[in-house]
């Protein structure tokens, strides 16, 4: 927990104590220069914590009011130099290797006049991202190396492509709904930008395939490996043989698979679109081909796998769509289920805090949820209300949360003793 202390003085030492703290349990110390990722171990993760909320507090006292206010109102000036970047693929051309380019040359490489290169730089290099090592010469830092990551400059480029693009219209969109998110999702800013009729999904389905395999590709990148599932939930470790876990909208099951290899008695079935299940199956190891399997479903119809202990796991399913259509999914998969089954929520679970103690990364993404989907990150008591909501019998069973991030995976049973909800179809 960040000291609520405005004093500049004892903030410098708690920066002081955590930095030590932090280097203490990390392998190598951090560096601004071109270096594999390193996942950070939960040892250093409070004390990574308390830094991050101290320097936030520091930098907000020292740069004043006005500074803050009017940094906050141009922020977008950063996603558009960054988005620049990755029209004119400055980060493809400065080499990998940490060496500088010439601006001279990076312009003969990229064909973009200098003057816009080195407009785009002075904003990205002054966030670390890029160094000028020279007067005309600019270097990778870690961060600008990161983009070439696979799937990473795709989670990049979705984000300032049709998330850039969504953002300004989320005003108006709520502003018509007297600032409520619209129950549907073709009706969100998305929408609004792309000029369509349609939601997200089905737009990237039918309108621009390509920016759906963009998105596909930046989600296996956000989805963090190693994987909660393999992780964090350990009724998994004593499953009996047998045990079934139908991992739905599974795309072409990476976190299938990874249980399949981590649970030996475990077997799975991947449920999603058609072409999405075609391609799972072309991409399955031959060793696993009798313990996971892929079936075309579209979870709005119904869960047609049922039966005593089933696990229904839907990873990033959820927040993707506004609360009536969340029922709708949920109040499929309760009818299928028994007293033994599970159903296994693996996703974002909000802060209850506000203020510099808050995760800048999950506010940031709830905020994307709503200008892509009219929809949210939730809260615990948010999860527990809407399972509610959908069937009176799901309750929550434990909350089983990953250190790493403020991801976790909630553990849903139906209720002994409540009777069977007789659902209108919806």
């Amino acid at each position: 927990m960040a000291a609520k202390t405005e004093d500049l003085t004892e903030l410098s030492n708690i920066i002081s104590t955590s930095a030590k703290n932090y280097l203490s349990h990390v392998p190598t110390p951090p560096t601004l220069r071109p270096a594999p990722l390193v996942l950070v171990a939960d040892e250093a993760i409070e004390a990574r914590e308390k830094l991050l909320q101290a320097c936030r507090k520091v930098i907000s006292l020292v740069e004043g009011p006005i500074e803050t206010i009017i940094g906050m109102a141009g922020a977008f000036y950063e996603t558009t130099a960054l988005k620049l970047a990755c029209d004119m693929k400055l980060a493809d051309n400065v080499p990998l290797d940490g060496s500088p380019i010439a601006l001279a040359e990076l312009a003969s490489k990229t064909g973009a006049p200098e003057e816009t290169i080195l407009r785009v730089m002075r904003l990205l290099t002054f966030k670390c991202v890029f160094v000028e090592t020279a007067p005309g010469y600019f270097a990778h830092t870690c961060g600008s190396a990161a983009i070439g990551a696979p799937g990473i400059g795709d989670l990049v480029g979705h984000r300032v492509g049709e998330g850039f693009a969504s953002g300004p219209h989320t005003s108006d969109v709520l502003r018509e709904n007297n600032f409520a998110a619209p129950e549907d999702s073709r009706k969100s800013a998305f929408s609004r930008a792309f000029n369509t009729n349609k939601g997200f999904f089905e737009y990237i389905y039918t309108d621009d395939k390509s920016m759906g395999t963009r998105f596909g590709q930046a989600m296996t990148a956000a989805s963090g490996i190693p994987f909660n599932l393999v992780t964090i939930y350990e009724p998994l470790l004593s499953t009996p043989k047998g045990r079934i876990l139908v991992d739905v909208g599974g795309g072409i099951g990476h976190v299938a698979i990874a249980a399949a290899q981590k649970y030996p008695n475990l077997k799975c079935v991947v449920q999603d679109m058609g072409t999405v299940v075609g391609e799972g199956r072309d991409r399955l190891p031959e060793e696993l081909k009798d313990r996971v399997e892929f079936q075309e479903n579209d979870f709005f119809k119904g869960q047609p796998i049922g039966g005593p202990g089933v696990y229904y796991y839907l990873k990033h399913i959820l927040h993707d769509h506004p609360d009536p259509v969340c029922k709708q999914i949920l109040s499929r998969i309760a009818n299928a289920m028994d007293s033994s089954s599970r159903i296994l929520i693996d996703e974002c679970i909000m802060d209850e805090r506000v203020g510099p103690e808050g995760d800048r990364m999950a506010i940031m993404k709830d905020l994307h949820m709503l200008a892509m989907f009219n929809d949210k990150e939730r809260t615990e008591a948010q999860w527990a209300a809407l399972l509610k909501s959908a069937d009176e019998r799901l309750v929550v069973e434990r909350v089983w949360r990953a250190k790493k991030d403020n991801t976790g995976i909630i553990e849903v049973r139906l209720a002994s003793g409540v009777h069977r909800a007789i659902l209108a179809k919806l």
